[in-house]
C-alpha cells in the first residue's frame, strides 16, 4: 500500500471515529433528546433521571458564576414551579473563535401554567462520552469564560471576584 493510501485511510478513519464534540456540526438531535428527558424527569419528579442530564460538579456547584445556579437548584425551582428547560436549538451557538463544541443553547425558562417563557438562560452543553449540561446562566459572557475554562482544561470553578 502506497504511503498515501495510508495517510489518505487514517485521515478517513479518523473523522468516522471522532467524538462528536469534535465535529463542526453539532449532534441536535442527542441534544433536544437530553432536554426531553429532563422536561419528563421534572413532570415526574424523578430527579435521578433529572441529574443524569448533567455533569455531575454542575450538578452539585455553579459553575458559571453570578447568573447561574448549580442543576440540583435548577430542578428544586422548576418542580416547585412548574416549569422546565425549553431549548431553542434555531440558535445553538458555539464559542467565539473556535469551531466545534462545547455549544451554548439558547434555552427558556417555559411555564405550561402561564403559557410562555419566564425567562431566559444560555446552557452550556459538553461532551464526555454523552452529551451533558456544563452549566447555564443569564449572562452569555459567563457561559462563554465557563466553556473556554473546559476546552482549556483549566478549573472550571468561576474566578473569585476581587474586593476593591
Amino acid at each position: 500500500m502506497s504511503r498515501t493510501t495510508v495517510c489518505a485511510t487514517a485521515l478517513v478513519m479518523a473523522c468516522i471515529w471522532s467524538p462528536p464534540c469534535l465535529a463542526s456540526q453539532p449532534d441536535t438531535a442527542s441534544m433536544k433528546r437530553m432536554y426531553k428527558k429532563m422536561k419528563a424527569a421534572m413532570g415526574k419528579k424523578e430527579e435521578a433521571a433529572f441529574k443524569a442530564q448533567w455533569h455531575p460538579r454542575a450538578y452539585a456547584t455553579n459553575l458559571v458564576g453570578g447568573s447561574g445556579l448549580p442543576g440540583k437548584s435548577v430542578y428544586r425551582q422548576g418542580t416547585r414551579k412548574g416549569w422546565y428547560l425549553k431549548p431553542q436549538m434555531a440558535k445553538l451557538r458555539g464559542l467565539p473563535m473556535r469551531r466545534g463544541g462545547p455549544w451554548i443553547v439558547p434555552t427558556l425558562i417555559w411555564s405550561d401554567k402561564k403559557g410562555k417563557a419566564v425567562d431566559m438562560v444560555y446552557v452550556l452543553i459538553v461532551y464526555k462520552k454523552k452529551w451533558m449540561i456544563l452549566g447555564g446562566g443569564e449572562r452569555l459572557a459567563e457561559v462563554e469564560a465557563l466553556g473556554k475554562r473546559w476546552v482549556d482544561k483549566k478549573p472550571l470553578a468561576p474566578p473569585k471576584k476581587k474586593s476593591k
